[in-house]
C-alpha cells in the first residue's frame, strides 16, 4: 500500500507493518523523495462491510452500510439495500 508524504507529497511506501487487532494494522512508511526522507506511522482500520463474508466470524463486528463521507462526483454510487 502506498501513501502520499504529508510534507512533500511524494509517494511513500510501506516498509513493514504489524497487526494490532483483527481490524487494525499499524504500518511504518517511508517517503520516496531522498531529500525529504520522512518516515512515519499509519493506522489502517476496517470500518464497514460492503459485501458480507461467506465465512463470518461471530467474534468480529463490522458495521454494514454506505460510506459516511460526502459524495465524490468522480465516484460511482452503488445502492446497497
Amino acid at each position: 500500500m502506498a501513501f502520499t508524504c504529508p510534507h512533500c507529497e511524494a509517494v511513500a511506501h510501506t516498509r513493514s507493518s504489524r497487526r494490532i487487532s483483527r481490524k487494525l494494522r499499524e504500518a511504518y512508511v517511508q517517503c520516496s523523495d531522498l531529500e525529504c526522507g520522512h518516515t512515519f506511522v499509519t493506522l489502517t482500520e476496517v470500518v464497514r462491510t460492503l459485501s458480507p463474508s461467506g465465512k463470518p466470524n461471530p467474534d468480529v463486528y463490522i458495521q454494514r452500510g454506505k460510506k459516511c463521507m460526502p459524495p465524490d462526483d468522480k465516484q460511482l454510487e452503488l445502492d446497497v439495500t
